[in-house]
């Protein structure tokens, strides 16, 4: 089984046109033989990948795709989290994406514990972005994992996603989280050139196998297609050189257990 838990919609040069932005991903999905993915929406309006509307139309009667909810908490306030606490009781969305980096905030920030306090209650993971934006190292300073380990903290039973590993501080990020229970991993972004470039293949690596090592449940494959290519983060995984058990975990069974999805033959 192969689940890319990380993605979003291919953007075009003519904006808007998503039906044929989601024709592309589920052909890429086809080429690709990924069982099914998770689609992650902007958290501004208009965006050219699509916000959540967008994508919970895209998505509607589509096995092989599941979305998360994102929040600009910025701007969004008490009748957006009701709309997602709708949504998460009724499965529209499997869990939440955040973007300190992208957007000026911290993970820590008071305003965002009404979204943890509903992740919680629904066993929802959040995904949190971590690590450089392309060109700009300072956005890193948002989503250091310090604050990611504060939150793990204050939320026992809040299910946390590290996306991108705290790129390129991959060591830095795992000698940091390693030892908590509800803190885990997705692999998007990391077999990028850019991200490689910038933190090395070798360092990459170790650190996953270390994290496999201590826990093989804690790695869970994703790409940040259409940004990044899904061949190179397969690729990847099998040069980690993983048992056979290990290796479907990290591809598929981990977030299918982690974000509780129904796969339908």
């Amino acid at each position: 089984m192969l689940i890319d838990a990380h993605v979003h919609l291919p953007v075009f040069a003519e904006q808007g046109n998503f039906e044929q932005a989601r024709k592309m991903l589920l052909t890429d999905l086809e080429k690709d033989q990924v069982d099914c993915a998770i689609l992650i929406p902007d958290n501004a309006p208009n965006s050219p990948i699509g916000d959540v509307d967008t994508c919970l139309r895209l998505v509607e009667g589509e096995r092989r795709l599941f979305l998360l909810g994102t929040i600009d908490i910025q701007t969004q306030g008490e009748l957006w989290i009701a709309r997602l606490d709708s949504l998460l009781a009724n499965r529209k969305i499997v869990g939440m994406k955040i973007f300190p980096g992208h957007d000026p905030i911290y993970p820590t920030g008071p305003r965002l514990a009404p979204v943890y306090g509903l992740c919680q209650t629904y066993h929802a993971p959040i995904v949190i972005h971590t690590g450089w934006n392309s060109n700009h190292p300072e956005a890193a300073q948002y989503n250091d994992p310090r604050y990611i380990v504060q939150i793990a903290r204050d939320y026992p039973d809040l299910t946390i996603v590290i996306a991108h590993y705290f790129w390129p501080e991959v060591d830095y990020c795992y000698e940091l989280t390693h030892g908590y229970s509800n803190i885990y991993y997705d692999t998007s972004g990391l077999a990028d050139e850019e991200v490689v470039g910038v933190t090395g293949s070798d360092r990459i690596q170790r650190v996953l196998a270390k994290t496999l090592a201590e826990n093989p449940a804690k790695v869970i494959f994703g790409t940040d297609y259409a940004e990044c290519s899904r061949q190179d983060h397969v690729a990847l995984i099998n040069g980690l050189l993983l048992q056979t058990e290990v290796r479907e975990m990290v591809l598929g069974r981990n977030a299918m257990r982690l974000f509780h999805l129904n796969i339908l033959p």
